[in-house]
């Protein structure tokens, strides 16, 4: 296959391409010119050399081509717009101002302005490899001279140029017939003799291909190998007799799509170095990073900063090493104490955490502790598929084919062992090194077996560091302290209500749908067509970085584009599936309990969040930049808090102490500068378990009891309440009420005496307890509900709450 590309557009920019469409509220022209630049875009954008791009408009008023040079009173209004050349910024923005010829003085020949690309590619590709195409825009009404017709037949022939034809009006041509205009009929009878008989050379309408055009497209990408060797079974340098070595080359079948990057930009950079070859600026800047030592000052500044972190702003060198630095163009005030403890980056070294320590390590050392490694895959062992479950790989999948030693030995020994292990339904586990001295990975391959091809799949699999296996509670069952195991009627179960509810709701959501046209024959899983075709899924953020480039390129106050209708679309559920589950989606509504809460007021935002009141005297930004409009009004700012003090505790305070758990839940709920409020409650119920089970008797109850009312009282207040009503259940369940010889029953009965039961919804707008369920909480047999709302379920035991004290925020 050629890499080289040669393609050449003619546009037909006659008046009889200015015909309204008005599926498209657009002209022809307009429409023929917005495909033709569509593609120029993704040329422009993918900026590889070799593929060229030339352009040729018939019917302007100047004739600015070489033939017309030659052959005067011939190849008249025909205009060579761009050579045959890389597309850029400038052939893009010529394009996009072409207008259409009003005057039919200065109608151009369309098979002219054929024979003059047939000569540009020519001329241009000579005698080397390339991909000719010529894609032609044009209708059926114009005047055309079609003599020699045979002898560009035979040069297109010749050549090898792929000729693809859009014609406006060839759908209604051929339905006509013979009544279709005389000169329809003549323009349409040649254009397909012209394409009789050529290789891939195309006639189709023009709505045709306006539709293609408005398809989306994905980046062609060149294949290139990421790994070039051998696929080795043993040791081949010890045991060359028994061991066998296939050639491969290792290709990329899955790698994420980035968003274009972007550099650094600086309107100010007007250095005449700085120039690019065009004579234009280049705006470019560079970072440079100056080291120096940390004083005192600063790291105390960095203890005081936010969330307490000493190291993490530190920045890094080019090894990853943390080290504390300043940038150059900083606007900080640069005293001489500060130059005199620069340090230069030649002479650091890394510094390893061990605990609070740093470790350093020189680079000899360094060195020295570097795995040498040699390129290579070689098979371990072999292994059912179950041994290696989807949740295992963990990467690209790539591909393996023959490589270039020996390749036809190496394509059959691929096909064998594919086959092989497509029929023992195994995969290989393989030690993978890309490069010299590259730490080894391991990775399974998978066989594919295709019509045309054998091939193997690579995927990545983790190291046991790698691998986090959590162990996670059982959602069928509950276990109690005393040992109990409930599996039906607690309100931390699913009813059987809720399980035919939910079965029935996810048997209906199924991705197909059912073909129409055999809707007739019965209903059947296998006639199913797909409602999303999951190889036309493209990333909508791709797409309107691109198109928001290319607006703004073309003009720089051109608004963002908005996100394309079909991109909103196909990250929707299908109207269908929504429609077909309305009743399902109501029996589960009514199974679970779900109501709409109608909540009084929002949880107060914390710092950064914080919805700040707008006074009603303030003016829009617009008007506040015209000093006349300005009020005379003065504003006053936000009084300062008198307790400072308490302020600065606030916002210290991160976890409950055993101590002062009161307080410290204050405290953190009271926090102005960040919402603590669920990590507060979290611990505070932590904190209610830890101290009833390590009381000594009923030494600690008082103030295990006093925790419980603060924290019911705060839940209440901050929209938490079946976060406490769901600990409620489970204090009771630890508690073990209905077991006579429980050891903490004492407790239950205190909570009894005080009537200290679930949050109700008159209460808290946000609890769905109704009154008397709160009221059936106190009775000495566990309560059941029919129906409850179901969250996810943490089901901690005892040991697990406790476990949870002395957690750090971010671990809870």
């Amino acid at each position: 296959m050629a890499n080289k590309k040669a393609t050449v557009f003619i546009l037909d920019s006659n008046p009889s391409m200015g015909k309204w469409l008005k599926i498209y509220e657009a002209t022809a022209f307009q429409k023929s010119k917005d495909g033709i630049q569509a593609t120029l875009e993704e040329k422009v954008l993918a900026g590889r050399k070799t593929d060229q791009v030339g352009i040729v408009i018939a019917g302007t008023e100047a004739s600015d081509n070489y033939l017309a040079l030659e052959q005067p009173g011939q190849y008249q209004h025909i205009t060579v717009m761009s050579q045959i050349k890389q597309p850029d910024l400038e052939v893009l923005r010529d394009f996009v101002n072409t207008p259409l010829m009003e005057s039919k003085a200065n109608t151009a020949d369309v098979f002219d302005a054929l024979i003059l690309t047939v000569a540009m590619i020519k001329d241009f590709v000579k005698h080397l490899k390339y991909e000719k195409r010529i894609r032609l825009y044009t209708n059926l009404e114009g005047d055309i001279n079609w003599d020699n017709i045979e002898a560009v037949h035979d040069m297109i022939r010749n050549c090898g140029i792929e000729l693809s034809i859009a014609c406006l009006g060839l759908n209604d041509a051929e339905e006509a017939g013979p009544k279709a205009h005389p000169n329809v009929k003549t323009n349409l009878a040649n254009w397909k003799q012209l394409l009789h008989n050529l290789p891939n050379a195309f006639l189709i309408d023009l709505m045709d291909a306006i539709e293609e055009s408005r398809q989306f497209h994905k980046k062609d990408i060149r294949p290139t190998p990421v790994y070039r060797g051998y696929l080795t079974f043993g040791d081949t340098a010890r045991y060359p007799d028994s061991s066998i070595a296939i050639s491969v080359n290792m290709y990329a079948k899955t790698m994420e799509a980035k968003v274009p990057s972007a550099r650094k930009w600086s309107s100010v950079s007007n250095i005449v170095e700085s120039k690019l070859d065009n004579g234009n600026e280049s705006h470019q800047v560079i970072a440079e990073n100056t080291y120096r030592i940390k004083s005192k000052d600063s790291e105390n500044n960095n203890r005081t900063g936010n969330n307490n972190n000493h190291i993490d702003n530190d920045d890094e060198d080019d090894d990853g090493n943390q080290v504390p630095s300043r940038n150059t163009n900083d606007d900080d005030h640069v005293d001489d104490d500060d130059e005199a403890n620069e340090v230069e980056k030649e002479s650091l070294e890394k510094a390893y955490r061990f605990g609070k320590t740093l470790v350093v390590v020189s680079s000899e050392t360094e060195e020295h502790l570097k795995l040498k490694t040699d390129p290579c895959m070689t098979v371990l062992a072999i292994y059912p598929r179950a041994a290696f479950p989807p949740q295992m790989e963990m990467s690209n999948v790539y591909v393996i084919v023959a490589g270039s030693h020996r390749p036809l030995y190496a394509a059959k020994a691929i096909s064998a062992f594919a086959q092989a292990l497509e029929r023992r339904k195994s995969v290989a586990l393989v030690r993978y090194v890309s490069r010299e001295n590259v730490p080894p990975k391991l990775a399974i391959i998978k066989p594919v077996l295709q019509d045309d091809v054998d091939a193997l799949y690579f995927v990545r699999v983790p190291f046991a560091e790698d691998y986090r296996d959590f162990t996670f509670n059982p959602l069928d069952r509950v276990t109690t302290a005393s040992g109990k195991v409930i599996t039906e009627d607690h309100p931390l179960l699913p009813t059987q209500d809720v399980r035919d509810a939910m079965s029935s709701f996810v048997k209906n959501m199924h991705i197909k749908e059912p073909n129409a046209s055999d809707m007739d024959k019965g209903y059947n899983d296998d006639d199913e067509e797909p409602c999303i075709d999951l190889d036309e899924i493209y990333n909508p953020h791709i797409w309107l970085t691109q198109k928001a480039m290319i607006a703004r390129v073309l003009n720089s106050a051109a608004p963002v584009p908005e996100l394309d209708p079909r991109l909103k679309a196909q990250f929707d559920t299908p109207a269908k599936l929504i429609n077909k589950n309305k009743v399902n989606v109501e029996t589960l509504k009514r199974a679970l309990n779900i109501k709409k809460v109608d909540r009084v007021s929002k949880r107060s935002k914390y710092g950064a969040r914080a919805e700040q009141a707008v006074p009603d005297n303030l003016l829009p930004v617009d008007q506040l930049l015209d000093a006349k409009q300005v009020p005379d009004v003065l504003i006053k700012q936000e009084e300062q808090p008198e307790n400072e003090y308490q302020n600065f505790v606030n916002y210290q305070t991160r976890t409950i102490s055993p101590a002062n758990p009161v307080p410290d839940f204050n405290a953190m709920i009271n926090n102005r500068n960040e919402d603590l409020v669920s990590s507060a409650v979290e611990q505070m119920c932590a904190m209610i378990t830890k101290t009833v089970s390590d009381s000594f008797g009923n030494r600690d109850y008082d103030k295990a009891y006093e925790c419980l009312v603060v924290l019911r009282k705060a839940a209440a207040k901050e929209d938490e309440s079946e976060t406490f009503n769901k600990y409620m259940y489970q204090l009771k369940e630890i508690l073990d009420p209905g077991n006579p010889n429980a050891v903490r029953r004492d407790f239950w009965i205190k909570m009894k005496q005080n009537n200290m039961t679930l949050i109700s919804k008159e209460e808290a707008p946000d609890s769905q307890i109704t009154p008397d369920e709160a009221k059936r909480y106190l009775e000495e047999e566990q309560p059941t509900r029919e129906t409850v709302l179901q969250q996810e379920s943490t089901d901690m035991s005892a040991e697990d709450l406790t476990c949870i004290d002395g957690l750090n925020v971010a671990d809870i």
